[in-house]
């Protein structure tokens, strides 16, 4: 899956391999016993295509994410530092085993990393 030229969407295989990754990382994300109740009574499918939407754009993808911003979406859910980390973990398992090379799962990770305080609500002060 990795050739250097391409964009990382590209490397990952484009939109039926990122589809691919959102669906076994939710498959995950649900199992799991701490992240799994903040999708209770939320229709997955649309939460699906809407992480399909944001990967795509975030990655490089042909793709402008249209979604709700990520700050008001997540506000007041309680998502914290560990939370986020935990997710990013099943999306670099879920990568790993739809074929992500290594340094692709680093480079898609450090793009979600940018994301972290909006997730979470944390803000990034200096000092």
């Amino acid at each position: 899956m990795n050739d250097e030229s391409k964009e990382l969407f590209e490397r990952l295989g484009g939109t039926e391999a990122i589809a691919e990754i959102v669906n076994e990382m939710y498959r995950r994300v649900l199992a799991d016993e701490e992240l799994g109740p903040f999708f209770k009574d939320i229709p997955m499918d649309r939460v699906r295509k809407m992480q399909l939407q944001f990967l795509a754009s975030a990655l490089d993808g042909p793709v402008e994410y249209t979604g709700a911003e990520l700050s008001s979406v997540h506000a007041g859910r309680g998502i914290t530092s560990r939370h986020f980390a935990k997710f990013c973990g099943h999306f670099a398992d879920a990568m790993e085993d739809c074929g992500a090379s290594k340094r692709d799962v680093d480079d898609a990770l450090a793009r979600l990393a940018t994301y972290k305080d909006k997730i979470t609500g944390d803000s990034n002060v200096d000092g």
